[in-house]
């Protein structure tokens, strides 16, 4: 399966700067970046090994290149090399709305690991209230399970606030992270690798907390999704397999981003059951989030 992240926000807020980031920092996995907007690819230099046409070869073996065929067209080829990637980003264009990019993850060999909306803290809510643009601005914000908040730097703090009061009406079902340049923990953007190599992959940066739980047995569908779409846990990210009580003998990927979550049949039957989670505290308490999930085992 090919994990896929739509990453979309509208023009200026800083979805490459974001992209950007991801490939700096690197994902631990094969990656591709297909770019759905205008003009060429924008790759910082310093990633850059190699350029073909459209197709850009980083210094880390990911590789980005414009979409110059329809999506459909693009993930069947993909889903169809010899090495295929991990993981695909979609950068969408500024004035897309992520949500029927998401669609697209619903084909054969790909499953939708998030949808990351990019939003200017400057600008956001007066674009919000344009009449011209005020109405993409909203929609992409309603897709997000994840709202990254860029550009944090150039408002105040009173500013800050009130944003993010204004942010849960417009993106309920999104966690909200600040930034500064896009930076923000990869695997909060991406998912982490898995329960056993998260931890050598990437040390989550402060305040950020992790916690993996390995259920005993096979676990009830409604009570697991409860918790982990609890806001009161702190969770903004979660990533894993387990087995339903209604299909044990079919493990299935969960991943979370904010409220919203994607179950998806595993190719490997006899995968380990564990899923990673990663929170903000102080509602964040691995401790107390364990003892929750463990009563979800029926």
């Amino acid at each position: 399966m090919i994990d896929v992240v739509v990453v979309g926000g509208y023009l200026g807020a800083g979805k490459t700067t974001l992209v950007n980031h991801l490939l700096r920092e690197g994902t631990g996995r094969r990656t591709l970046v297909l770019v759905n907007d205008f003009g060429k690819v924008a790759v910082a230099d310093e990633l850059v090994a190699a350029r073909d046409g459209e197709t850009i070869t980083l210094t880390n073996g990911c590789v980005c290149c414009s979409l110059a065929s329809p999506l459909v067209d693009a993930l069947v080829e993909l889903r169809g090399r010899a090495d295929p990637p991990e993981l695909l980003v979609i950068e969408a264009s500024g004035v897309a709305d992520p949500e029927p990019l998401s669609h697209h993850a619903m084909i054969p060999g790909f499953r939708l690991s998030g949808v990351v909306v990019v939003a200017d803290a400057e600008t956001v809510r007066a674009r919000s209230a344009h009449e011209l643009v005020g109405r993409t601005v909203l929609r992409q914000l309603r897709a997000a399970g994840l709202v990254v908040l860029n550009k944090t730097d150039l408002v105040d703090a009173a500013t800050l606030t009130r944003l993010h009061a204004w942010l849960a009406e417009a993106a309920p079902t999104a966690v909200v992270l600040d930034a500064v340049q896009g930076a923000v923990p990869v695997s909060i953007v991406v998912g982490p690798v898995g329960a056993a190599e998260h931890h050598d992959h990437e040390p989550l940066a402060n305040p950020h907390l992790s916690a993996t739980w390995e259920p005993a047995g096979p676990v009830d569908r409604s009570a697991l999704l409860a918790v982990l779409t609890d806001p009161s846990t702190g969770i903004v990210r979660a990533k894993g397999v387990v087995r339903f009580g209604d299909r044990p003998d079919r493990p299935e990927m969960v991943q979370v981003t904010g409220r919203r979550v994607e179950c998806s049949p595993v190719d490997d039957e006899l995968q380990a059951a564990a899923i990673v989670l990663i929170g903000l505290p102080p509602e964040f308490d691995g401790g107390a989030l364990l003892t929750q999930l463990d009563a979800t085992v029926s």
